[in-house]
């Protein structure tokens, strides 16, 4: 295994002090980075390329594309300041395209775990992973699923925590009224917008959504076929990402979701409305501001299923 960053030493620094001679800093040079990483692939080492997202996967699409994803390369990237985590430092380091981007290169397996103990499970299962892998690290700024000691509101795991399984989707709270789909950031989110849509009747069931590629197929069709309707939330565009995703999903199977036993009514999607974020703040303020919270999953939900508005919130 080798590590490699671009100028974020402070990412690998355990590693980096444990293995000095198999962590690499290139400085500001991402492009030159995934083709570093693809060229130790050749030679048989495991890279972890940590590189922030919006750099690490725009500005070196071309390298990810050929370097690494038309030969198979056996390389895992690594992005920090996925979303709007770089808020402060406005639209140029917002990464809302990222899913979408490492989404269409084939055999890309892309994975956005909800908090630091599901990164932990996701890290070692790319690493059993033959082939190249996208991991956009969960943000500090947003709150944790499985990090707390007691279960998130809502959720009674039986046996503990779930196991992580790539392609295979989690129920974290079952339910039969509408199916809320989530991925990262909005994990949390989705399991709080549960909660507020039982106090007024509504039989929410969350699926946490940490591989969005391969997506869970089955895990989709089921709850189309089980509930009303689908609300997919993200912190990405609502183009390209999880919600483009799902919505191919029940577009292909629409013979399948079209016998449903409650009527499946459609999708929403929560996400970043086509449009950029164009205003400067902390990560969790700008998730309000574009309805990236429990509160916008909620009011979807309700929406769709033709529900009274208005979900009374704590």
């Amino acid at each position: 295994m080798f590590a490699l960053d671009v100028d974020l030493k402070s990412g690998c620094a355990l590693f980096a002090a444990e293995f000095p001679k198999r962590h690499v800093e290139l400085g500001i040079a991402e492009q030159n980075a995934i083709s570093a990483a693809a060229g130790l692939a050749t030679a048989g080492m495991m890279p972890f390329v940590h590189v922030m997202a919006p750099f690490g996967t725009m500005r070196s699409f071309e390298q990810i594309r050929t370097d690494v994803g038309y030969p198979r390369r056996n390389v895992k990237i690594v992005a920090s300041f996925g979303g709007l985590a770089g808020g402060p430092w406005h639209t140029t380091h917002h990464a809302i395209e990222d899913f979408a981007l490492m989404r269409v290169i084939p055999g890309m397996t892309v994975i956005a775990p909800a908090d630091g103990v599901e990164l932990e499970k996701a890290v070692h299962a790319a690493a059993r992973h033959d082939g190249p892998v996208y991991i956009r690290l969960p943000q500090k700024q947003s709150p944790p699923v499985y990090e707390t000691a007691k279960p998130p509101a809502g959720f009674e795991p039986a046996g503990g925590w779930p196991a992580f399984e790539l392609g295979k989707a989690v129920t974290l709270r079952p339910g039969n009224d509408v199916t809320l789909i989530a991925t990262g950031s909005m994990v949390r989110e989705a399991l709080d917008a549960a909660v507020a849509l039982a106090r007024d009747g509504v039989d929410a069931r969350v699926l946490n959504v940490h591989t969005i590629k391969p997506l869970d197929v089955e895990a989709v069709q089921r709850a189309a076929c089980d509930t009303r309707g689908i609300v997919a939330a993200e912190e990405h565009s609502v183009i390209g990402g999880l919600g483009s995703a799902v919505a191919e999903v029940l577009a292909e199977n629409l013979a399948k979701a079209s016998e449903p036993s409650q009527g499946c009514r459609g999708l929403r999607r929560v996400g970043l409305q086509d449009t950029f974020c164009e205003v400067i703040g902390s990560a969790p303020e700008l998730r309000a501001r574009y309805g990236l919270t429990a509160a916008g999953i909620a009011a979807k939900a309700m929406d769709l299923i033709g529900a009274a508005k208005g979900v009374r919130l704590p």
